[in-house]
């Protein structure tokens, strides 16, 4: 019988991922979508944004909008992109839809069902080559792309982006052990591009990826494995990948940095208490399905508790706390462990230690913030994106000797760790998004004159999102800027109107800034 199982894992290595990834699909994409793609991820506020964004950036692609930085919102300012992400590296993957003349939320649908796909296909070749355990590599990807974690992710869609997470950790040990330009330059394209899908993501596998490679080379006592790339055999191909990923990185980031300079610094004080409490680790969205106990008995007792889902899946979970205990019996029983279960296990528990903080606000990670960059995150359990495929890496590594007629019931348990139900999902009726669009859309063809230069949509009676992401929205097909604006931060000038979008903060910002109201088409709902 096993000889007869053994002649179908060709066969099966072949086409279990490929029916695996369907079923996830299914499970998670399409669930969440509706099977005939009648929902949005996310809420009416930040969810849009991003599809904004990405239409914004589609728009400029195909020659539609002179400026990428200039996206026409919280007029006259000139590079409102700079205030957030800009979904400047995966707009190719929305704007394939668009050439189609699919309309602009229906592609941002699929725009998400391809960064799942993108999710989980990264992280299954690199299980695989990395452990030469195709099966394994179906389970680990299942986690990095269906996680639960991604439920309390739904409204902040750019965070989904995390493709690049495993290549760039894979390339990085292999950095190490062969010195090859190949390598290197996969490990700094590959940190400059996941910059170009989301700047949070960005920096945390910056860093982490550093931190990983120095552990990796101490325990490995490669400490100049870098030399070799600036030997005249590697010099130009490394020279060339140091100025490319430079120039890259550079022409993105630049107007950042030029907008931290406007913008106060954010202080330690204002963003600790989103750093999540060792309980945040417990608490699952409330749509998990085996886990919705924990939803009830494990929510922090912190502010703005939706900003702490940090459940990653409790296979994860006992992974990573495990770490401590497997340390003390590997000393204690002398238990031979190789390198990288080594160098993983350290930088991991390391990195978590970092992100928990105690009730009164103590964490280690004042010390991180205090690196460049770091400083702009608010939502500090973002960093799970990446140190999830670290666990990932971890548990991984320790079932390598696992007989392979185990992994069907390991792959049932983690099916069950990540179950979810389709009640209390973060999601919008994309009819809803469609007429809120259009009628905006209507309501300024009827109204706008030549002598307009801009419009402002004014309504104090909705939430403030709503109104300014309506106005938002419109401006890729009105061709007119917009006063409405809405992001992560804004001017201090800006911040009564951002608010309130009501006419006494609209007067107020145009005066601030010379423009006259009369050149400006106010509608008032």
């Amino acid at each position: 019988m096993l000889n007869k199982i053994r002649a179908y894992e060709p066969l099966l290595s072949k086409t279990l991922p490929i029916l695996i990834f369907l079923l996830g699909l299914w499970y998670f994409c399409f669930r969440i979508l509706g099977f005939g793609l009648e929902f949005v991820p996310g809420d009416l506020g930040d969810s849009r944004f991003i599809n904004f964004l990405l239409e914004h950036g589609y728009q400029w692609g195909v020659g539609n909008k002179a400026s990428f930085w200039n996206a026409g919102f919280m007029y006259p300012y000139q590079d409102s992109i700079a205030f957030s992400d800009n979904m400047l590296g995966t707009m190719p993957f929305y704007g394939f839809w668009r050439l189609f003349g699919i309309n602009q939320e229906t592609s941002y649908q699929l725009w998400w069902i391809t960064i799942c796909s993108l999710n989980y296909w990264s992280a299954y070749f690199v299980i695989k080559r990395w452990f030469k355990r195709w099966d394994l590599a179906i389970i680990a990807a299942w986690i990095f792309a269906f996680t639960i974690f991604n439920l309390g992710q739904l409204s902040y869609m750019q965070m989904m982006i995390r493709f690049m997470v495993p290549i760039v950790i894979y390339s990085g040990v292999r950095l190490v052990e062969t010195s090859s330009w190949k390598y290197f330059a996969i490990f700094l394209l590959g940190i400059v591009y996941q910059f170009y899908g989301v700047i949070y993501t960005g920096f945390f596998l910056m860093y982490f990826s550093a931190f990983f490679i120095v552990v990796y080379a101490i325990i490995q006592k490669k400490y100049w494995f870098f030399v070799p790339l600036f030997k005249r055999k590697q010099l130009l191909q490394s020279s060339t990948i140091i100025v490319v990923a430079v120039l890259s990185l550079g022409w993105l980031m630049l107007p950042y940095y030029e907008m931290s300079q406007v913008l106060e610094p954010r202080s330690f004080d204002e963003v600790k208490w989103s750093v999540p409490v060792l309980l945040s680790y417990f608490y699952p969205h409330e749509s998990s399905d085996f886990w919705h106990i924990l939803n009830v008995n494990c929510r922090p007792d912190v502010p703005l508790s939706w900003i702490h889902f940090t459940f990653p899946g409790m296979i994860p979970l006992v992974g990573l706390f495990s770490i401590p205990f497997l340390w003390i019996y590997w000393k204690i029983r002398r238990v031979q462990i190789s390198k990288l279960i080594w160098t993983v296990s350290i930088a991991t528990f390391i990195i978590f230690v970092f992100f928990v903080r105690t009730y009164d606000g103590q964490s280690f990670y004042a010390f991180m913030f205090e690196l460049p960059g770091v400083d702009s995150m608010r939502v500090i359990n973002r960093y799970m994106h990446v140190e999830l495929f670290l666990i990932i890496i971890f548990i991984i590594s320790l079932l390598t000797r696992m007989p392979k007629k185990w992994s069907v019931i390991l792959f049932l348990l983690v099916l069950l760790d990540n179950s979810f139900t389709e009640e209390n999902l973060i999601r919008v009726s994309k009819k809803q998004i469609v007429e809120r669009r259009e009628t905006t859309i209507n309501e300024l063809k009827k109204e706008v004159k030549p002598s307009h230069e801009a419009y402002a949509i004014l309504n104090s009676d909705e939430d403030f999102f709503l109104t300014q992401i309506d106005g938002m929205t419109a401006t890729n097909y009105i061709g007119l800027p917009t006063v409405n604006g809405y992001s992560s931060s804004c001017l201090p000038a800006f911040a009564p109107f951002y608010y309130k979008a009501d006419n006494e903060s609209l007067q107020f910002w145009l005066k601030s800034n010379d423009i006259d109201s009369a050149k400006v088409l106010i509608i008032e709902r």
